[in-house]
């Protein structure tokens, strides 16, 4: 079923209330002052019901200037507009306000409602519709139907009720898959129910026992009961005034202004970037830095106007701009606001929210801008591949959802869209990478390598621990090393092991440094297990060869050719994989091993035995059971080590 809401708008004592009386059978002036003065000072609320069956609801905002804020926190909600101008008056100043609020908050479908015929002659009336006409010209109201009623005799009465139902017929059904959201208008205790709020569900539906999220705060709630129009429902859906009440919130919990909302689905922001516009009519001028009042939804806050594109904006100009807010805001992209000056109080402008997550730091650039224009105008598709660059990393969905501001359903469609036109690339179960940050990381790691290479020219390459560090300090490190395969598989880097360098990387020995490594490399070849210590290998070259062996020899502890058992042993590579396979085939037979049992293995003395099964105890190969060895997590943590290149670059597609 199709749910709407109808508003009033226009000048105080034109008729609204009488007139919605007349339309509804309901007085919304419920508040003791509002009758004694007949003036609407709360948001009145009632409903049509039409011959078909269906309910309208209809909201009765108040007209007063000094009641602005009550009627812009109905206005928000509203989906077709009655702009009321009674006939012994004509427009007036806040029927030209009202009318601006309306086409600010993007409100584009109404009636204008000229009330109190019975008070004005012929000759009145032609100048009245004339004003009128002239008023909304070149607004969303110009060639609408503009409907004379008195609301004391009825006249036009059941006319106006007609074109209302024409009007909704043709609406288009609200999407109710979206996360609910309802901003709050009223707050207050019900005994047996405990806090309750009211507000018109702008978004999707909620239902008895979902949970709540009251914003800002960000406490939850359990939906215990709903009401629509006075109602018990088991459900409200968008469109319909509802009144939910909440479970466990202690009074203050939540008040006026606040929204309640699916959990996790709204961004609650401090600042936001918006497409702003000056009323065509106002002499005022917004200057950059500029303090006003900005109304969204039921809230109310001080916002400071930082203009992006302009120095100042001028009557019926628009720009783009930052507004960073006194007090946090739940707000979505999308979300109409409305601007009104400090001193006096006047509306001035307004318009649509573009980011509710921009970056801290504003920055006026064409990059800035470009990015302004696809929030406002771009696809779903433009905004999600946005986002995803400027998330700048690895990311999830849920990442993507808030930083383009998309409901889950569509940022996973948005996902598979980008996934599969090639411009996003799933690493590993909801975590991805944007292809162009992809290519940014390339030539930051191509960078990272550059250096290296220049300072260490007899390594191999940089450690892979390094150079995450360096190149994805926010990753963790399972995703990083998806990175860095990606970019194994794009030939950006080579990865041997625990090292990477870029794949034109090459060990460039001087004559004397090949010497040097040729001598270490035979001495330890020669020496099997028993080999002397970096000092005593030092000792056999020349005083003007030590800078050279210290070179030589880090290389080689780098590019794994030589492994570091402990600071005074250092096996050549080759023997410490051949050390591992005999243990490994010892533990095939065996539960455990001595010292003594390795020692002979190896055919080695008991300090080399020793240091090779301490090096194993601190991989956790193995652990001190008493006085013997046992497996730990066994020598597949070697493995893994080993078999990082080929895991890396395995990408999930």
């Amino acid at each position: 079923m199709k749910h709407t809401i109808i508003g009033t708008a226009g000048h105080v004592d034109h008729g609204k209330t009488t007139l919605v009386k007349a339309l509804t059978g309901i007085d919304t002036d419920r508040l003791e002052e509002e009758k004694r003065r007949g003036v609407t000072i709360e948001l009145g609320f009632a409903y049509i019901d039409f011959e078909d069956g269906s309910r309208v609801g209809v909201i009765d905002v108040p007209g007063h200037e000094r009641f602005i804020r009550n009627m812009l926190a109905g206005a928000g909600s509203i989906d077709l507009a009655m702009l009321i101008v009674a006939a012994d008056e004509g427009v007036m100043p806040q029927t030209r306000e009202h009318l601006g609020i309306l086409i600010q908050l993007g409100i584009s479908d109404g009636v204008v409602v000229v009330t109190k015929t019975d008070k004005a002659d012929a000759d009145w009336l032609e100048l009245v519709y004339d004003d009128i006409a002239e008023l909304v010209k070149g607004t969303f109201l110009d060639g609408k139907q503009v409907l004379p009623v008195s609301a004391y005799s009825n006249e036009g009465i059941s006319e106006l009720k007609s074109a209302i139902y024409e009007r909704i017929s043709n609406m288009g059904e609200k999407d109710m898959s979206v996360p609910f959201r309802l901003p709050v208008d009223r707050v207050f205790p019900v005994d047996g129910f405990g806090i309750v709020v009211t507000g018109t569900l702008i978004e999707g539906s909620v239902k008895v026992g979902d949970t709540a999220e009251i914003l800002p705060s960000g406490e939850k709630a359990p939906v215990r009961n709903i009401q629509v129009h006075g109602e018990n429902a088991d459900s409200a859906y968008a469109g319909q005034r509802t009144a939910i009440s909440l479970g466990g919130v202690k009074r203050g919990g939540t008040v006026r202004g606040d929204v309640i909302a699916a959990t996790g689905a709204i961004n609650v922001t401090s600042a936001i970037d918006v497409k702003l516009s000056v009323l065509p009519d106002s002499g005022r001028i917004i200057k950059t830095g500029s303090e006003h009042h900005l109304f969204h939804g039921t809230r109310t806050l001080l916002a400071k106007v930082i203009l992006i594109d302009k120095k100042e904006l001028i009557g019926g100009e628009s720009c783009y701009a930052r507004v960073k807010l006194r007090e946090p805001l739940p707000c979505k992209r999308n979300d109409r606001f409305v601007l009104r000056f400090l001193s006096p109080l006047e509306t001035i402008g307004g318009g649509v929210i573009l980011d509710t997550q921009p970056n801290e730091r504003l920055k006026r650039s064409k990059q800035t801008l470009d990015a302004l224009i696809i929030r406002e105008q771009g696809s779903a598709s433009a905004i999600a591949e946005l986002a995803s660059t400027e998330i700048g990393g690895v990311f999830s969905e849920a990442d993507l959802c808030k930083r383009a501001d998309f409901d889950k359903r569509t940022c996973s469609a948005e996902i598979s869209k980008l996934i599969t036109e090639e411009k996003l690339i799933q690493l590993l179960p909801d975590k991805f990478i944007s292809v162009e940050v992809l290519n940014l990381l390339s030539v930051k790691c191509k960078e990272i390598l550059e250096s290296y290479h220049e300072q260490n020219p007899l390594r191999t390459g940089i450690d892979i621990a390094e150079l995450r560090q360096k190149l994805m300090p926010e990753t963790d490190t399972t995703a990083a090393n998806r990175v860095l395969g990606a970019l194994s598989d794009n030939k950006v880097i080579t990865l041997s092991g625990n090292v990477a360098s870029l794949p034109e990387h090459e060990i460039k020995w001087t004559p004397a440094q090949q010497k040097i490594h040729d001598k270490i490399r035979k001495e330890l070849i020669d020496a099997r297990y028993d080999v002397p210590s970096p000092d005593e290998m030092a000792a056999g070259f020349a005083k003007n060869e030590k800078r050279d062996f210290e070179q030589v020899f880090e290389s080689m502890l780098a590019n794994g050719e030589l492994k570091m058992l402990s600071k005074q042993v250092y096996w050549l590579g080759m023997k410490y994989d051949e050390a591992i396979e005999l243990i490994k085939a010892h533990f095939h037979k065996n539960d455990n091993l001595t010292l003594a049992q390795c020692r002979d293995i190896l055919k080695t003395s008991r300090k080399y035995a020793l240091a090779f099964l301490e090096h194993l105890d601190g991989k956790q190969v193995t652990r001190m059971s008493g006085d013997v060895r046992v497996p730990a997590k066994g020598f597949d943590v070697l493995q893994r080590h080993k078999d990082f290149v080929a895991d890396s670059q395995t990408i999930y597609n």
